[in-house]
């Protein structure tokens, strides 16, 4: 048999998420838009919120480049004191990261979405926290199975870039 040669991973260190552009430039178009509709538009969180919850997720998830990506993002719109937010969520934070462990268990019942609303949040948040969620299974997914790992030299820039948001053309 013979012995292939993998450069995926030459590749991803290199060139980071844009490695999977250049696999499959219609896919990476399809998911920065739909990125960018599930953490820009009109949301019952604001930016910053969905950010740090992006990055809450992905460190459950295990995938560095996007905890570590969004947090640069999150500070691009916080400043420096909301990097500490993941591991230390406020307040505000805490009834969201909760819901979001369960929802990355695929563990949600009625009964969490009834005591997420009882604190006084709306269906629109509980849809913002699943869609968060949801984006980000697939992108730690795609990420760390084409090797993607942070490297904060080659991607804080366009991490701070993500806080103007996800769409790379028109």
């Amino acid at each position: 048999m013979e012995m292939k040669e993998v450069t995926l991973f030459e590749t991803a260190t290199k060139f980071g998420i844009f490695s999977i552009a250049k696999r499959k430039p219609t896919v990476f178009d399809a998911f920065l838009n739909l990125a960018h509709e599930v953490m820009h538009p009109e949301s019952a969180f604001t930016p910053l919120i969905r950010e740090l919850l992006g990055a809450y997720v992905s460190k459950q998830f295990g995938c560095s480049f996007c905890h570590f990506g969004h947090l640069e993002t999150a500070f691009a719109i916080g400043g420096k004191e909301v990097r500490s937010l993941v591991d230390h969520p406020s307040e505000e934070l805490k009834p969201i990261f909760a819901l979001a462990d369960k929802v990355v268990a695929n563990a949600v019942t009625e009964e969490d979405i009834l005591s997420f609303l009882n604190l006084g949040y709306t269906e629109k948040h509980y849809e913002d926290v699943v869609f968060v969620c949801a984006l980000f299974g697939f992108a730690n997914r795609m990420v760390t199975g084409f090797g993607i790992e942070y490297d904060a030299k080659r991607d804080e820039a366009s991490s701070r870039f993500l806080a103007k948001g996800y769409r790379m053309k028109n």
